[in-house]
């Protein structure tokens, strides 16, 4: 069945450095991924420490440093909305604030060891990432954009783990119909994620639709079918699934079906279609 959480109300727990509020935990939902949002105070310190889940740490708000430890080697970046760090089991990172609080969004997902890692790309290993220097997407209609901060399929990672990034939607965007199942080869059911920034709309699904707006998170089961629809305000959403070996069914909109890869040309004024496996 498909869940919509509002995470506006959700207690802040004070730690060391700011608050944390969960929005999604594995003993509460029944999920196997767990988001939460950290507030740190300026000039103080998070410390993401190493673990044996795969970890995605990401800027919504605020200016910051990232220090990313991974292979026993640091690297620290200047970082803004829109930046972040993907950390393989085992690897570290710090965020520290800068002059104003930073607003972080936390995603955790277990390690997915149902599928072997391409030979040719090695070891998966972390990296830092920024929002707009990554190669973005946009439908066949042009009211629908994404980019992704994880996908193994953009060359990011290696890993299975998960697809995750974001997605915005023009006014009245809506995805087609659609639902997910495990590959034949995964023993894992697929996990799908909407948390809506801005905008409103609803999630259509075969009992009806649930309405959406600013902090609601989607939970979206294996086998459930659904269609996300914007209102006049279009929708500014953060998209994930884990892992990041499903197979999708598609019913009608033959024009959503299809992603572009945005600023490119084959050859006849359009652009490159994108091809997922």
């Amino acid at each position: 069945m498909i869940t919509v959480i509002d995470t506006t109300n959700n207690p802040k727990t004070p730690i060391a450095a700011g608050t944390v509020q969960h929005a999604l935990t594995s003993s509460n939902h029944k999920t196997r991924v767990e988001v939460a949002r950290y507030e740190i105070e300026a000039g103080k310190t998070h410390h993401v420490a190493p673990s044996d889940r795969t970890q995605v740490v990401y800027v919504e708000h605020g200016d910051a440093e990232i220090t990313l430890t991974a292979a026993g080697k640091s690297a620290t970046h200047k970082a803004q909305r829109g930046c972040g760090v993907y950390l393989e089991p085992k690897e570290e990172a710090s965020i520290k604030a800068g002059g104003t609080p930073v607003m972080l969004l936390s995603v955790t997902v277990p390690k997915h060891t149902g599928k072997a890692i391409d030979a040719a790309g090695g070891a998966p290993t972390g990296y830092f990432f920024d929002e707009v220097k990554l190669q973005t997407l946009v439908d066949e209609k042009r009211i629908r954009t994404r980019t992704f901060w994880v996908n193994k399929e953009t060359g990011l990672s290696g890993a299975w783990d998960l697809q995750l990034g974001r997605m915005l939607y023009g006014p009245k965007g809506h995805s087609p119909r659609h639902v997910h199942h495990a590959s034949k080869t995964s023993p894992v059911k697929p996990e799908h994620f909407y948390f809506i920034e801005t905008g409103t709309g609803e999630v259509k699904h075969d009992g009806g639709s649930i309405p959406v707006g600013p902090g609601s998170m989607v939970l979206i089961p294996e086998g459930e079918w659904h269609q996300l629809l914007a209102s006049d305000s279009g929708f500014n959403y953060i998209e994930f699934q884990a892992p990041f070996d499903f197979v999708t069914t598609m019913d009608h909109d033959p024009l959503g079906k299809n992603w572009y890869i945005q600023g490119t040309d084959d050859g006849t004024g359009n652009p490159v279609l994108w091809v997922q496996s």
